[in-house]
């Protein structure tokens, strides 16, 4: 559950839904539902890489999404939401991704903490989109799967 604060007059559901159906998107493997969640000219910025526009999130995802063993979860927390133009809003949220990558890890799982930052544009029927969607990692560690045993992780 999205613990959420806002802003007078912000569309916090409205902004808690896009987040899930971007979890969803990314832990469903659907890298084209993913990149139909920004903008046209969306700009998302997972880390240190800028990537511009639908059709470059959608390539981003489908490469990301490549090995068929990765799995992703994604769980959001402490979502906050203000108003910064008639149809646009800034949120600032907490993510919580545990990833199963074997290229890094064949015995444990990733577990990422970091801050969301953004800007999304809604149309009038409260549909939103990211105009901009800003990853900043905070933590990373490893957890051990159940019935693995230790290894270092490869980077």
């Amino acid at each position: 559950m999205i613990a959420a604060a806002s802003a007078p007059g912000a569309d916090v559901a409205g902004i808690a839904s896009l987040l899930i159906r971007f979890s969803d998107a990314v832990d469903q493997r659907r890298p084209a539902e993913v990149a139909e969640l920004f903008s046209i000219d969306g700009l998302f910025r997972p880390g240190e890489r800028s990537i511009r526009g639908r059709a470059a999130i959608q390539a981003f995802y489908t490469a990301r999404l490549a090995d068929e063993r990765r799995r992703t979860r994604h769980l959001w927390s402490n979502l906050f939401v203000r108003p910064s133009g008639a149809n646009q809003v800034q949120l600032e949220v907490v993510l919580t991704n545990y990833a199963f990558e074997p290229a890094i890890s064949e015995v444990a799982l990733q577990m990422r903490i970091g801050n969301v930052m953004g800007r999304c544009e809604g149309d009038d029927a409260g549909n939103w989109r990211f105009a901009e969607h800003f990853y900043q990692r905070i933590f990373a560690t490893s957890l051990p799967l159940a019935g693995g045993t230790a290894e270092i992780p490869r980077s």
